[in-house]
């Protein structure tokens, strides 16, 4: 979506505006162990103050396949959802946690790829390019850890915002890398 206007040439100028509903991808598990930690997922956070309605918004991979969440999803303030590739395979390893949805049929690329994740008209709202080499955390590719935002005001988009996490991962929790020094700025 754009927003028209005339410039001091009089001819017509087209800016792209993105909304920024705060909604962050805030983990990624692209890189399975294969004995331990379920098919590839990725962990939404709300930071803002006010609960997000994200029903028939849409996540996409480098390749541009697409997860449309269902009608009726929303996302409140302070809270996470993770969206899976097979819900029954994370639901062995994390059963006590039940804001999942998915069976998606995208595959996140081990050796890295660009997410974006767009609202129910299409606009974007947040993108993360990964890479499994450094400066991205190695640790991440096939070695157990997801990639954890230190914090989720941070730019998301470098690799310096990023961490291992330490054990599995942390889905619909605080990280286990957050870096409070970050709050209230």
């Amino acid at each position: 979506m754009g927003i028209f206007f005339y410039n001091c040439e009089n001819t017509i100028t087209d800016i792209s505006v993105d909304i920024n509903y705060g909604v962050v991808i805030n983990e990624i598990n692209y890189h399975s162990l294969d004995t331990s930690i379920p098919e590839d997922w990725v962990e939404l956070y709300n930071p803002m103050n006010e609960t997000i309605d994200i029903g028939l918004w849409v996540f996409k991979d480098d390749d541009n396949n697409v997860f449309t969440f269902p009608e009726d999803i929303f996302l409140q303030s302070g809270h996470y959802l993770v969206i899976c590739k097979n819900i029954d395979s994370f639901a062995q390893l994390f059963p006590s946690i039940s804001n999942v949805v998915g069976n998606f049929e995208l595959g996140l690329d081990a050796a890295g790829e660009r997410v974006r994740l767009f609202d129910s008209n299409g606009l974007l709202v947040d993108e993360v390019e990964y890479d499994d080499e450094d400066p991205w955390p190695v640790e991440a590719d096939g070695n157990g850890p997801t990639l954890e935002l230190i914090h989720p005001s941070l730019d998301n988009n470098k690799a310096s915002n990023w961490a291992a996490s330490n054990g599995k991962g942390t889905p619909s929790e605080i990280n286990s890398v957050y870096n409070s020094v970050y709050d209230d700025e």
